[in-house]
């Protein structure tokens, strides 16, 4: 295929070469390393370059989304090498002069995504851009918006909505033009816009075109967001249960057109081990009962340490962006997180490792593998290597990798978390634990292996709702048969720990408190803690569903302010950030 060879440039410079976020200082400038998308959208080209402009933009806010989601919850807590502001994150003593709480990089994100997109209204209008060209690239950036306003959404509360062209993000802050809206009311308007984006398909832009392309190696098909899944998201937030499964099961039973077999039954559906390079994603061992023979180089860390061209990270992502390892700055989180190669600021709380401790591994080990699997001990203290991790070996001059964004394992405990509430308990606790048909399945076993005898058997391994139904999931298998799902297995069962007890199959709350639990020693650090705490606690109208767990993290840190931080997080008001212009 003839790929545009503009295009390949522009997202070599733009994804490749871009620009991180500097606390220091932030200002409306247009760096000289960077593209100014501003004035030209003479053709579908130039559309291209301003939506590679605006990811490569949004690719700086890694640090910043990270720091925020992971140090304010109860999975990270802040270094001794780390300065007081970043300690106010984790203590919950945010200062208004706070460099790591303005909220001006997501804003100035989100006002060139507005100018692209009133563009785009105008190129369509003026027969610049074909109809299928406007509705993709205008529904991807329109999605992104909707990603960034949800962030802005969990951490400030009430914030400006703006969605048309602002000259400058310091006019942001003139609140009689943009005034702050509730975090409700944000969310009303987010689903109504994304809604009526005219093209939600899982990937943004399909097989053929210019923006899906291969570049040293990488695919760039799931460096654009996912729009199913923003919209699952906003409907878990907003309460409208069967919605968020209907949009999480368009991504969960995506088609796969790939013909090899493996990619077929394996892609995003949470699979076991079956000596296979196209799922090896279990937390298995080379011995079984040794400790010592945990697999660290493969398995469950595989989807880590693999480039974004690798079949096992491409099962487990579908929304992720490289760092190029030969560019400048490369990966901010090494900066953040490694104890040789960056400045140790942030490591796992004391809190989330002893979450991993009190699990129990099917052969009886004692503790959770994917807290090993998530970060290592070091003479500095424990280092997150999950965030860091790169199939090349990191030094001064390489710090390559990628953000990860949306995966798998998140997906399925969205799904479960919007199931359980819809009252499918049932199945909420097949995807957490077991899978579908090891919780299904009521045949006869022969030899400790299942062997059904009829089609009445073989019938429950499928959920029983209609087919049109976002519950129906179908994992069929015999000798001669094996249906989409048969091979799924579960996120606990995957990471070979104990299920939970059955019981909570019918503990709608209950269940809600384990899949968050699970969410700690699933997703680990990856930027997804605090929103998961508030949406919890806002569901459950239950301020201590937060309050105690920063209040843990805290106390197994020493901190003489625990109990005080605990009584300050009772009231919702203050789990919001303010919204300063520092």
């Amino acid at each position: 295929m003839d790929f545009n060879k503009k295009v390949i440039a522009l997202l070599a410079v733009a994804l490749l070469a871009i620009g991180s976020w500097s606390c220091k200082k932030i200002t409306d400038e247009v760096p000289e390393d960077k593209l100014d998308i501003t004035n030209a959208y003479r053709n579908v080209g130039d559309a291209d370059a301003a939506v590679i402009g605006a990811y490569g933009q949004f690719l700086g806010l890694e640090k910043l989304y990270i720091l925020q989601n992971e140090l304010r919850g109860d999975l990270v807590e802040a270094t001794g090498n780390a300065d007081a502001y970043l300690k106010q994150l984790s203590n919950h003593t945010t200062s208004k002069d706070n460099p790591y709480i303005d909220p001006r990089p997501y804003y100035a994100v989100i006002l060139n995504i507005n100018d692209a997109l009133k563009n785009f209204n105008l190129m369509l209008a003026d027969h610049r851009m074909s109809v299928d060209d406007y509705n993709k690239h205008y529904s991807d950036l329109g999605a992104l918006r909707s990603f960034i306003y949800l962030q802005l959404g969990a951490q400030y509360g009430s914030v400006p909505y703006i969605t048309e062209p602002v000259e400058k993000v310091e006019d942001v802050k003139n609140l009689s033009l943009y005034p702050r809206i509730s975090f409700d009311e944000l969310l009303t308007r987010l689903i109504d816009f994304t809604e009526k984006l005219p093209y939600k398909e899982v990937y943004s832009y399909p097989a053929g075109n210019a923006l899906n392309v291969a570049i040293d190696g990488q695919n760039t098909q799931k460096i654009f967001i996912c729009k199913p899944f923003i919209l699952g998201d906003l409907y878990l937030w907003k309460g409208n249960y069967l919605k968020a499964a209907e949009n999480y099961a368009k991504v969960m039973n995506v088609e796969n057109t790939n013909s090899n077999i493996n990619v077929q039954f394996d892609a995003y559906k949470v699979v076991g081990y079956l000596s296979s390079a196209y799922n090896d994603l279990v937390v298995r061992y080379t011995r079984a009962q040794d400790e010592g023979a945990l697999i660290t180089d493969g398995g469950w860390r595989n989807m880590f340490i693999q480039p974004t061209n690798n079949i096992t990270w491409n099962s487990e992502f579908f929304w992720g962006i490289p760092y190029n390892p030969s560019y400048k700055p490369g990966n901010p989180m090494v900066d953040v997180c490694s104890s040789i190669y960056g400045k140790y600021l942030i490591k796992p709380s004391q809190a989330a490792i002893d979450n991993w401790a009190a699990q129990r591994q099917y052969s009886g080990i004692p503790y959770d593998a994917r807290g090993r699997l998530s970060y290592e001990n070091s003479a500095a203290g424990p280092v997150i290597t999950k965030l860091t991790d790169n199939n090349t070996i990191l030094s001064s001059f390489n710090k390559g990798g990628k953000w990860g964004i949306y995966r798998a394992g998140l997906l399925h405990l969205r799904f479960s978390e919007a199931a359980n509430r819809d009252g499918q308990g049932k199945l909420g606790w097949a995807f957490l634990n077991i899978g579908i048909q090891d919780t299904y399945y009521t045949g006869t076993y022969l030899s400790g292996a299942k062997s059904p005898v009829s089609t009445a058997e073989i019938n429950t391994m499928q959920t029983p709702y209609p087919t049109s139904s976002p519950y129906y999931f179908d994992a069929r298998s015999n000798s001669d048969y094996k249906s989409p799902w048969y091979r799924n297995t579960g996120i606990r069962n995957r990471a070979n720990v104990r299920p939970i007890d059955v019981s909570f199959q019918t503990d709608m709350v209950g269940l809600e408190g384990k899949i968050i639990d699970e969410a700690a020693l699933e997703l680990a650090f990856e930027g997804n803690r605090w929103p998961d705490l508030i949406r919890i606690a806002r569901r459950q109208n239950n301020p201590a569903f937060l309050a105690d767990r920063i209040y843990q993290k805290l106390l197994k840190a020493g901190d003489p302010n625990a109990s005080a931080t605990r009584t300050k997080l009772m009231t919702p008001s203050n789990w919001y950030l303010p919204f300063e212009w520092n």
